[in-house]
């Protein structure tokens, strides 16, 4: 089983394509907003997997860290870090985020997995040796996603599960439930 979980934020887990004509001129704006970005239908289950499992979660953004923190709180989204816009050098599709991400929660290339939207997301986890998840429920660039050869494709946000539960470390009715469920994920 993995570790830690490297998570994109807009449009993986939440759909807040309702800011995205604010998004970089407007953050006063983008933050009025949150309330009406939509949590992603599985992900409160996931997040459950997340905590009863404690696993390590870093959350890497291309956002200002001030919005990223806002969105987390408001859905209660469990993390231990944030790199968001201004914590690096070098943003997505550089692996540099990716890298510090891995160096805060102590894990190695292995023992991480990355979930994301974006091509760039793909990309930087690729630079970095991380397992990369193409999550297409919100993406705009499905076909870009599937030619950068992810090491998963997933259609909805449970789907990942199957690909990082192994059965000997299943502890409740909720993870059997995702254990047991047909995987949509395909394997490269």
């Amino acid at each position: 089983m993995k570790k830690g979980i490297i998570f994109d934020l807009d449009q993986t887990l939440v759909d807040s394509s309702i800011a995205e004509p604010y998004r970089g001129k407007n953050w006063g704006k983008v933050n009025e907003l949150i309330p009406s970005f939509i949590l992603y239908d599985g992900f409160e289950a996931v997040f459950d997997f997340i905590r009863i499992n404690e696993i390590k979660v870093a959350v890497v953004s291309t956002a200002v860290s001030n919005y990223v923190n806002n969105v987390l709180n408001h859905f209660s989204i469990p993390h231990d870090v944030i790199i968001a816009y201004h914590d690096v050098r070098h943003r997505k599709p550089n692996p540099e985020a990716f890298v510090k991400a891995l160096d805060y929660l102590e894990l190695n290339t292995q023992e991480a997995i990355s979930f994301g939207d974006r091509g760039i997301d793909i990309q930087a986890s690729l630079s970095a040796g991380v397992d990369s998840v193409a999550c297409l429920w919100g993406t705009k660039e499905k076909d870009i996603l599937l030619s950068l050869k992810p090491t998963f494709v997933v259609n909805r946000p449970i789907d990942p599960m199957v690909s990082v539960i192994p059965p000997s470390i299943v502890r409740s009715r909720t993870v059997v439930r995702f254990y047991k469920c047909k995987p949509y994920a395909k394997r490269f």
